[in-house]
């Protein structure tokens, strides 16, 4: 077993941590005190190729792999939170759906202009009434001549206030529960009956909004239709594959940064005549803190390969994404207690990484779900991968 990155590898992470060096450390401070979207960002990013690398050159990728998108998307996150949210929408779920279940139409008009930065798009499954059950989704679509009419809302909606373009899960056959749940892909502009109220959240920045979006008797044609009628929660679960690994990185990302921050304060801070990393207990704290960001990185990096090499990785996308989520929590919690009272001053953006790492571990399914989908699939009862990414 191999553990090198290959050049491009290599090449892909350099890139990202030289970005990060020239365009996020210099700018997080203002962009933080402004609280607004920076789509600019989202366009630098693209153009330096960092949401192409599970697509072709033909769609406007770059081919280079899900390894080298966890290694970008892990630095991008380690260098701040604003930096690090968007690959879901632009790199990861929603290109990804259209790509492998689009029209060859959808995939040529979406795909390149997600990947672009050109258009920002959003995942919009999750409601008021609940994320993880499908089946009790409210959401309808119904069909009349050309057209869908949409009825409903969604709640949770990362980039759902900015997004040109929405990935939205609906039902088109409300008695058959998972069965009746279908895709749809909704352009904002100029959409009558459709509104998106930014919701006051905090997920460690203030530069990417979260959204509650409502219908209400919203008209898009029916090639708008993603897939099939009754296609939309298996396309969903085998996308969230990919962004059970997405996630994780981001993570990781989280956890690299507060372990940085943690060995450059006990290097730095001074008590009781001697610096802090010279007790004990803080030694302990960091090395707890190492390995488990290490054995985190191990499991997603194990995830991105086999998903490369075109295996079946379901399961080992809800591996990493539990422990990971588990892991970012345990090492920004003690980055947090070595750094005292000065990590919740906003000189350090401690704090805020320990309150993104809660949405690291709830996205894309909370440890509570992977658990269930992990157990049931050890006993044999439910298989992780009966939806194949």
């Amino acid at each position: 077993m191999d553990f090198r990155l290959t050049p491009d590898q290599a090449a892909a992470r350099e890139m990202a941590m030289d970005f990060a060096r020239k365009e996020i450390a210099p700018n997080w401070r203002r962009r933080e005190a402004e609280g607004v979207f920076h789509r600019d960002l989202i366009e630098k990013m693209a153009a330096a190729g960092m949401f192409g690398c599970l697509f072709p050159e033909e769609y406007g990728g770059n081919g280079m792999g899900f390894v080298a998108q966890v290694l970008i998307m892990e630095e991008m996150m380690r260098a701040s939170i604003e930096s690090g949210m968007p690959f879901n929408n632009q790199g990861v779920n929603v290109p990804m759906a259209i790509y492998r279940f689009g029209t060859e139409a959808q995939k040529r008009k979406y795909v390149p202009a997600l990947l672009s930065g050109k258009t920002i798009g959003c995942f919009a499954l999750t409601e008021p009434g609940g994320g993880s059950d499908a089946a009790a989704m409210r959401t309808r679509a119904v069909r009349k001549g050309d057209r869908y009419v949409l009825n409903g809302s969604k709640m949770w909606i990362t980039l759902g206030s900015v997004a040109d373009l929405i990935l939205l899960f609906a039902k088109t056959d409300p008695d058959k529960g998972h069965a009746g749940v279908s895709a749809f892909l909704v352009e904002t502009k100029d959409l009558a009956g459709f509104g998106a109220k930014a919701i006051e959240a905090d997920i460690g920045t203030r530069c990417i909004p979260t959204a509650e979006l409502s219908f209400q008797d919203v008209e898009i044609p029916a090639d708008s239709l993603l897939g099939e009628e009754g296609q939309g929660f298996k396309l969903a679960m085998s996308t969230l594959h990919y962004g059970r690994v997405c996630v994780p990185a981001r993570g990781l990302g989280i956890a690299q940064a507060c372990l940085d921050m943690a060995v450059q304060y006990a290097n730095d801070r001074v008590a009781f005549g001697k610096k802090i990393g010279e007790f004990q207990a803080v030694q302990h704290t960091i090395a707890e803190m190492l390995a488990q960001t290490e054995a985190a990185r191990l499991l997603i990096y194990r995830a991105a390969a086999k998903a490369e090499l075109g295996e079946t990785f379901g399961r080992e996308a809800s591996i990493a994404k539990y422990f990971a989520g588990e892991a970012v929590m345990n090492v920004t919690e003690k980055c947090l207690e070595i750094h005292g009272g000065f990590g919740f001053a906003r000189e350090f953006p401690v704090f805020r990484y320990f309150t993104c790492a809660r949405v690291m571990r709830t996205g894309e399914g909370s440890a509570n779900i992977q658990k269930n989908l992990l157990g049931m699939d050890e006993l044999g009862w439910k298989k992780i991968d009966r939806h194949p990414a």
